[in-house]
């Protein structure tokens, strides 16, 4: 085995996978690991490696990193790939292996994590040994697969190590990896959008990990790429399951002038553009319609924010940046691509005070669909406010249901009154009717769904009484009346149905319909070293009377945990800052809150982790 020089400027040693090497001005950058053998004949080359940058996690191009890395040499991964690679003994400790029913090759991994490995950010360009190198997202083979583009420094040919995105025309290494679940290929789709994202680039030649370079007729390659992939799902029985949109739509549809929708976006992304078409504002932000193959998966290194819509606002309105996120509700399908526009673009964040710290946060709570990468809130509204953005004024109302942690949205522009509800409204039959439609149910109890809480959002839609509803997962439609009395008729059901089947009675202890009892803020912790962790408690009154809350934090064996006594109205909720001391390192310990309530004990009603000493929480 020995390097063998493909162009002036580019080497390839054939390892467990390609190998390649490309001269900067200031050294060598290795792309793909394999086994690590190249790095016994390194000196082969012009300069010594600057960098290594790995395409995705499997241990055939990444297992070499681990001695590379010991050499002193940077070694980066894919952003989405980077903590299961810098901390490989935790990432199998968490992975299941009885029982499984996904089969994702992430047990695929070195057995030893990178030293020092840092993540490189999607879309991001960096300059390394002289070269600028950007990022490309390519889902498939891996969720996080990510491909290097630059121009070679010689020929200014446009390249990009493309990992198993393609093996050669028409053909990938290896169609295994892409069944994500237990029996169904769901990757594939991953894969389509891999290779039409690698088409709409144009490059002049495509670099895989395994298989040739590809030089000429890379369109043709990439083409009858995604008709093998096609037939792939067709095959098994996926191929008529419409998850990929047609490369003939346009990225954004129109619903009125100023008004459109993200066509390839999962949740709703409802785009508002500024009088003369030069500015873009963006209700919610999350998925792109091709990455559905992500839900399910509840870890981040599982999931993946990747843009869309940017291209159609290029190409009808010479507009390449969202101006300003307005935010509906805090769900990681909803939010994931906010911090990717504030890195690329400084779009800002809009959201209501009653989610805004959950975003900006994340680490600070335990509620569902948590988004574990901070947005940046560029501005927080009150419910009581309406704020403007170019001509629009924009008001909000509260609502609890789905998620307490929301605000319904309400504007008005091409002379039609709008509201956005979020996802607390779907229905049986879809929304070209209301006549005999019924509303499906989306509440969900850990989320924060209240008695009254869809009483508060119904008086708010009845009194704003909007044309026409946008939602986080349907078509903009019309409202008629029949709407607006389903909406009443919900509120009425839900309650009914709630007090009837549980305890909610008016003169009972209860803790509300979601069955909360409070919680610890920040959820998560980490301390060099032991000592004590301050934390703010929330606790509910569950008495239907004025009580004295007695709270005391609790731990394992030596912690030492505050108690305190508050004067709580009934069912109210009241909060009070305490310390906990941990006496010892721990990874991940739980500590709680202890609430009696008028002398009757209900437990310990609200949780946290603590981690003390260690790299990673």
């Amino acid at each position: 085995m020995k390097w063998q020089q493909l162009s002036e400027d580019l080497w390839r040693f054939r390892d467990s996978c390609n190998v390649y090497a490309v001269h900067g001005t200031d050294g060598m950058v290795i792309i793909d690991a394999g086994t690590g053998y190249w790095l016994d004949q390194f000196s082969d080359l012009p300069a010594r490696p600057s960098a290594v940058l790995l395409t995705h996690h499997f241990r055939d191009h990444a297992a070499g990193a681990v001695r590379a890395a010991r050499k002193g040499i940077d070694v980066f991964a894919p952003e989405y790939e980077h903590e299961m690679l810098a901390d490989v003994e935790q990432h199998l400790r968490e992975r299941q292996t009885y029982i499984i029913y996904d089969n994702l090759w992430d047990l695929n991994v070195p057995i030893e994590s990178i030293p020092d490995v840092a993540p490189f950010p999607d879309y991001d360009t960096k300059t390394i040994a002289g070269l600028p190198i950007e990022s490309v997202p390519l889902p498939g083979a891996t969720l996080g697969q990510t491909g290097y583009a630059m121009a070679l420094p010689a020929t200014g040919r446009r390249v990009v190590f493309c990992g198993e995105a393609i093996h050669s025309p028409g053909r990938v290494p290896r169609i295994a990896p892409y069944q994500y679940n237990y029996n169904c290929t769901t990757g594939t789709w991953n894969a389509i959008y891999s290779a039409r994202q690698l088409r709409k680039r144009g490059f002049d030649t495509l670099l895989p990990s395994m298989g040739e370079p590809i030089v000429e007729n890379v369109e043709v390659a990439l083409t009858s790429l995604e008709d093998s992939l096609k037939a792939v799902l067709d095959s098994c029985g996926h191929g008529d399951i419409d998850l990929l949109p047609e490369t003939e739509l346009p990225d954004l549809t129109r619903v009125t002038e100023h008004v459109y929708v993200s066509t390839h976006s999962n949740a709703r992304s409802w785009i508002l553009l500024n009088d003369d078409f030069t500015k873009a504002m963006v209700i919610d932000y999350g998925y792109a319609l091709s990455q559905v193959h992500f839900q399910g998966l509840s870890v981040p290194k599982r999931r993946r924010a990747l843009l869309h819509g940017l291209d159609g606002l290029k190409e009808r309105f010479d507009i390449d940046r969202i101006d300003v996120a307005l935010i509906s509700h805090f769900h990681d399908d909803h939010v994931c691509g906010v911090p990717v526009l504030q890195r690329l673009f400084g779009t800002q964040c809009w959201a209501s005070d009653v989610f805004a710290d959950l975003l900006a946060v994340p680490e600070g709570h335990c509620f569902p669909c948590n988004w574990h990468i901070p947005c940046r809130i560029d501005k927080r509204i009150g419910l009581d406010q309406t704020v403007r953005w170019e001509q629009y004024e924009f008001r909000f109302g509260a609502m609890s249901g789905h998620t307490r942690f929301a605000s319904l949205i309400g504007f008005e522009v091409d002379g039609k009154r709008f509201a956005h509800t979020g996802d607390q409204y779907f229905f049986h039959n879809g929304e070209d009717h209301f006549t005999n439609n019924r509303i499906k149910s989306n509440h969900v109890y850990r989320n924060g769904c209240l008695l009254g809480g869809h009483r508060q959002s119904a008086a708010w839609i009845s009194n704003w009484r909007p044309d026409i509803v946008l939602t986080g997962h349907t078509e903009a439609f019309p409202t008629d009346d029949h709407y607006f009395g389903l909406i009443d008729r919900w509120t009425e059901e839900i309650d009914t149905v709630h007090r009837s089947a549980m305890v909610l009675g008016d003169d009972e202890a209860h803790l509300d319909m979601d069955s909360w009892g409070g919680w610890i803020w920040p959820f998560r912790t980490h301390l060099a070293q032991p000592g004590p962790v301050n934390v703010t408690v929330v606790v509910r009154n569950p008495l239907p009377r004025k009580a004295k809350l007695e709270v005391r934090l609790t731990g394992p064996a030596g912690w030492d945990g505050d108690a305190a006594t508050l004067e709580a109205p009934p069912r109210a909720e009241v909060r009070c800052d305490m310390t906990i001391t941990a006496s010892g390192a721990c990874r991940r310990q739980s500590f709680a809150a202890e609430l009696i309530a008028d002398g009757q004990p209900f437990g310990q009603v609200a949780d946290a982790q603590v981690t003390v000493g260690g790299k990673w929480f």
